[in-house]
C-alpha cells in the first residue's frame, strides 16, 4: 500500500451504523471487508507456507483448542458448512494432520482428532497468525481490546439470533441455477 492509499483510509469517513445511507454504513459489509483484508494474509500463509486451506486451518485450530469432537460439532463450530466439511476432513485425512475414530458401539459416529503432524503444524502456524493479530490490534490499549471483545460477543449471539429468526421471502431454486437463472433469462428476453 503506498501512501495516498494510507491517508485515504485513515481519512476515510466512518459507517453511519444508527442510519445506513450505503453499503458503506452496513456492518456485514464492513465485517466483510476487514475480513477480506486481514484474512487474505492468512490464506496466503496457510496456502503458501504451510499447504493447507484456510479451512483446512481452522479444523486443525480448533481440534489443538478443543481436543478431539465429532464433524458435526467441528463443522458447527467453524466457518465451513456442513457439506464441505467432509471434504475438508478426507483431505485433512490424506496429509496426515487428523485421524477418525469410530465412537465405540456406534459405527455412524466418528471423533476426529490431531495427529502429532497436526499438532506440529498448529505449534508452527499458531504464532504466525498471533503475530497478524498483535499487528492488526496494535492501535487499541488493552481495555479497547477488552471492550471490543465484549461487543464481538454481543454481535454474535445477536447475529444467530437474527439468522434463526430471519427468514428470506423466497428460496432459491439451486437446483435450476438459483436466482442467477432469474437474471439470465430476463436478459435473454431482451
Amino acid at each position: 500500500m503506498d501512501l495516498s492509499e494510507d491517508k485515504q483510509d485513515r481519512q476515510r469517513p466512518l459507517p453511519n451504523f444508527k442510519d445506513p445511507q450505503s453499503i458503506f454504513d452496513l456492518l456485514n459489509f464492513v465485517v466483510f471487508e476487514f475480513v477480506s483484508l486481514s484474512g487474505s494474509v492468512v490464506t496466503r500463509i496457510c496456502e503458501g507456507d504451510m499447504g493447507i486451506t484456510r479451512e483446512e486451518w481452522q479444523f486443525v485450530a480448533m481440534l489443538a483448542k478443543l481436543g478431539g469432537m465429532s464433524p458435526s460439532d467441528l463443522a458447527s463450530r467453524t466457518t465451513v458448512d456442513r457439506s464441505q466439511a467432509s471434504k475438508t476432513l478426507r483431505t485433512l485425512e490424506v496429509k496426515g494432520l487428523v485421524n477418525r475414530h469410530q465412537v465405540q458401539g456406534d459405527g455412524r459416529r466418528a471423533i476426529i482428532g490431531l495427529t502429532q503432524q497436526g499438532l506440529a503444524l498448529y505449534a508452527e502456524f499458531f504464532p504466525k497468525v498471533v503475530h497478524l493479530h498483535n499487528e492488526i490490534l496494535q492501535d487499541l490499549n488493552d481495555d479497547q481490546r477488552d471492550d471490543l471483545a465484549q461487543l464481538m460477543n454481543v454481535l454474535h449471539v445477536r447475529a444467530k439470533e437474527a439468522t434463526a429468526s430471519f427468514k428470506p421471502e423466497n428460496r432459491a431454486p439451486r437446483r435450476q441455477g438459483g436466482r442467477k437463472a432469474k437474471w439470465q433469462s430476463t436478459k435473454l428476453l431482451e
